[in-house]
């Protein structure tokens, strides 16, 4: 079996999709399984296997799109089956069936998140994704709801793959994190909120209700991680507007190697996202034993179940309750981390290889 795994939005500041990416081609090296796989990557991501075909590092996702689009659907026809982690099939034909992983559909549901162009790339390429696909995989019942919404006619086709956690755990050595906070610049007590900096993110409110949290708990910081995504200046603007008082601290993007620590030094984690296909982030904190508090909203039900406390992310007023009902007590802060390391061992990255290579099978009837 002959598998070609298009790979090729993983990059060496990895998120989301990136993540999810680099977490599955772990597992699927390790369970092999008699698959001869060929990963497309780009050039700076590199994997302890030999049969990987590196392409250059773009600088620009429209370079990426352009290059799986124009010049690799040809190089697909040799394999059995092909893997496209993200919505992004060839709109060329290729000869060979195929498997598209959709994330989520938020173009659709905030198309106001997105740039026109970025909006209008994903309008085109996901509908001939969906269509052609021997089978989609998504990764959380709310966002096989919203594909059926969309597309009615392909319901059979969906398979519901939910992600692993993370491979990191809690530090519990304070040198160790007072270490990675000072490369950050954070002092003290803080709140910690990690994604990428976009309006879909709502970090707007997440300022908002901080400036409330920080007139209750006067000593604590929020520390925002995370690259710079889509109309990030907008939200810039909001940090600017109250970064004055230096309790508020932009990180850019933390090395993976530091999230651990980082999670772990947090007092609470706050997700107050409009929308999400799965929601890594909240995962990962949970793993570490850090009491999170995230959206009602999509997907994050599925993925904290009772680990955490809600908030309605339209309501800046309530994701400052919600976070104060948090670092107000000692006893629901023990409790929601006790918890959320139960619910995160639900979540295995090699649970979702074999259930990943178990459709691989289905489609070539193994």
């Amino acid at each position: 079996m002959k598998i070609a795994f298009n790979g090729l939005i993983i990059d060496e500041k990895r998120a989301g999709i990136g993540q999810y990416g680099h977490n599955l081609i772990n597992s699927l090296i390790k369970k092999k399984e008699g698959i001869d796989y060929t990963f497309f990557l780009q050039e700076d991501i590199k994997f302890s296997y030999d049969n990987i075909i590196y392409r250059k590092n773009y600088n620009r996702s429209y370079e990426r799109i352009f290059e799986e689009q124009v010049s690799l659907p040809t190089k697909y026809n040799k394999y059995d089956l092909v893997h496209f982690i993200d919505y992004s099939s060839p709109i060329l034909p290729i000869k060979v069936p195929f498997i598209t992983t959709i994330h989520d559909l938020s173009f659709y549901k905030y198309p106001q998140a997105f740039t026109r162009g970025s909006r209008k790339i994903k309008e085109l390429l996901t509908p001939i994704s969906v269509k052609r696909s021997e089978i989609i995989v998504t990764i959380s019942e709310s966002t096989k709801k919203d594909i059926i919404s969309y597309f009615p006619d392909v319901e059979d086709k969906i398979r519901v793959v939910y992600p692993g956690k993370p491979c990191f755990t809690r530090v519990d050595n304070n040198f160790q994190i007072d270490s990675v906070k000072k490369m950050y610049g954070i002092e003290g007590k803080y709140i910690l909120a990690v994604g990428t900096l976009e309006p879909r993110k709502n970090i707007k409110s997440l300022i908002r209700a901080f400036s409330i949290i920080n007139k209750e708990f006067k000593d604590i910081k929020l520390v925002l991680v995370g690259k710079k995504g889509w109309l990030y200046d907008e939200e810039f603007r909001e940090i600017k507007d109250i970064e004055m008082n230096n309790n508020l601290i932009y990180t850019d993007y933390v090395r993976q190697e530091h999230m651990a620590a980082l999670y772990s030094g947090a007092e609470v984690f706050v997700y107050p996202s409009f929308y999400e296909g799965f929601g890594l982030p909240p995962l990962e904190a949970m793993s570490c034993g850090v009491p999170v508090v995230v959206s009602n909203t999509s997907s994050l039900p599925e993925v904290v179940a009772d680990a955490g406390v809600y908030c309605d992310p339209n309501n800046v007023k309530n994701i400052a309750e919600s976070v104060i009902s948090v670092l107000g007590s000692t006893s629901l802060k023990k409790e929601l981390a006790k918890k959320g390391i139960i619910q995160s061992n639900k979540f295995s990255w090699d649970k979702t290889a074999e259930n990943i290579i178990s459709i691989y099978k289905e489609i070539l009837k193994l």
